[in-house]
């Protein structure tokens, strides 16, 4: 289930003032919350919470990074860490997320932070960020992914391996994928969250079914998980160890969804934290389990090098047709990971041009569906043209690596300047230890941006580029408007 769609059902039960919040009355605070602002109920437990962000944030990734994470770690133990490295990360992101949403519970997100951090450009940047490098990115991930998988299904494992990037196997059905979801959202949101909730079910099951493979081969056979743990940073890579965990951070994407729960969760000075800690935790300790499972099924060189690596598991241990069967079910389940996104994008695009923050036009409704048809026909129509920009799935990574960890990045610097700013800031929650959270998080995304420069200057370029004429686009076109 959506954040968004949560926050909907729940109802009010009282008004708050803007000085309630603010009592220096803040103008950035005040064109972001009404004068007659309305607080959400808290009726959210610490279960609901973990359950709801632990549901958006395990998706696609683990079943398509545990490859390239190994393959630019060079071991199995850097690769590991990578891993554990990603969830401290994404636990410190979190936490400063937790106490941003608490207090300024705006569903723009980061945009809202920067507006009151940084002035109306730097939001309007990240709107544009967002559209044309963030978002777009994911969701060509995503695409591609589940293309990988579909075209594995229905070949031998010699094809499979030797094609899944090229551009005619993967990229058309990776096309029609969008354009399909794009237009099932066009008709309306409901739709769209049926759709949503009937395959998000295949994700739970296929989790667990790849546990249990690993299980069950190491009962039979130990040998290979022990080959691979005989040295375990054999082979390491410090250089590597930067791009391994931009890979590993893109299967903790949507880790900061719990800044849309921070009005609605109960007693939230305990659970926010409690609940930060325990959707990393459970997230991670999964993630690790999960790829202990790959390594104890397939050597290592069989995982670096495979594009569906859930798939080669299934197939090493209940034999090819169960391995096709694997691919199908994971490509249902990017299927669902797919429609999400692209359901969020397209109504955070419209939410943007409500505000300002975009053009007007993206802010059409369909009088007969109810649904942001030029927003979504718009964020549709970007993601095709990326798509066949880029010749392979780590060009987009490393496109939408640079601009994700940019905006984390410049979201802890946020923290710091609303903290300095706006002292008197009602904060149901906030990070203990001030600023070490914020400081740790800048400094490692930093190296992470510098480690995919390094790696594919390229595409770093490209997403700089989009990132950097933000500015000038809103000066010529957006300022004072």
């Amino acid at each position: 289930m959506m954040a968004s769609q949560v926050a909907g059902s729940t109802g009010v039960a009282e008004e708050v003032s803007v000085e309630a919040r603010d009592p220096d009355g803040n103008s950035e605070l005040e064109s972001l919350l009404p004068s007659s602002t309305i607080r959400l109920r808290r009726e959210l437990s610490l279960v609901d919470a973990l359950s709801i962000t632990v549901g958006t944030v395990i998706g696609s990734g683990i079943f398509t990074s545990s490859g390239v994470v190994l393959a630019y770690a060079g071991s199995v133990g850097e690769g590991l860490l990578s891993w554990v490295a990603a969830g401290v990360l994404a636990l410190l992101s979190a936490l400063l997320f937790a106490e941003l949403g608490a207090s300024i519970p705006v569903s723009s997100g980061s945009g809202a932070y920067f507006k009151v951090a940084f002035g109306d450009a730097w939001s309007f940047a990240f709107v544009w960020i967002n559209f044309f490098v963030t978002m777009s990115g994911g969701i060509n991930l995503i695409a591609t992914s589940f293309a990988q998988y579909l075209v594995a299904s229905m070949f031998p494992a010699d094809f499979a391996h030797e094609e899944l990037s090229g551009d005619v196997w993967v990229k058309y059905p990776a096309m029609a994928c969008i354009v399909i979801l794009t237009l099932c959202n066009c008709t309306g949101v409901r739709v769209g969250s049926l759709l949503q909730n009937i395959l998000g079910v295949c994700k739970v099951a296929l989790v667990g079914m790849i546990v249990m493979l690993g299980i069950t081969f190491f009962i039979k056979d130990s040998s290979v998980l022990k080959e691979n743990l005989t040295e375990p940073f054999s082979g390491s890579s410090v250089a590597g160890f930067g791009p391994s965990l931009v890979a590993a951070l893109w299967a903790f994407t949507g880790w900061s969804n719990i800044v849309f729960l921070a009005e609605e969760i109960k007693d939230p000075e305990k659970n926010i934290p409690r609940a930060s800690f325990g959707v990393i935790a459970i997230v991670t300790f999964t993630y690790l389990i999960v790829n202990v499972s790959y390594i104890a099924v397939l050597p290592y060189s069989d995982v670096e090098s495979s594009l569906v690596v859930a798939m080669d598991t299934a197939r090493a241990v209940l034999g090819p047709s169960w391995g096709r069967l694997t691919a199908i079910l994971v490509a249902v389940s990017l299927l669902g990971s797919l429609n999400a996104v692209i359901m969020c994008g397209g109504r955070y695009l419209y939410a943007s041009a409500r505000t300002g923050a975009a053009h007007r036009w993206l802010g059409h409704v369909s009088e007969r569906t109810g649904a942001p048809t030029v927003a979504l026909l718009a964020q549709g129509a970007w993601c095709i043209f990326l798509l066949f920009l880029f010749s392979d799935f780590l060009q987009i990574l490393n496109y939408f690596g640079t601009s994700a960890w940019f905006i984390n990045a410049l979201s802890a610097l946020a923290h710091i300047q609303i903290r300095r700013k706006l002292p008197g800031l009602h904060r149901p929650y906030k990070v203990p230890y001030h600023p070490f959270a914020p400081v740790v998080v800048i400094c490692i995304s930093l190296y992470m941006i510098a480690s995919t420069v390094t790696n594919d200057p390229v595409h770093s370029a490209l997403a700089f580029l989009f990132m950097i004429l933000a500015f000038p686009i809103y000066y010529l076109l957006f300022r004072g408007k």
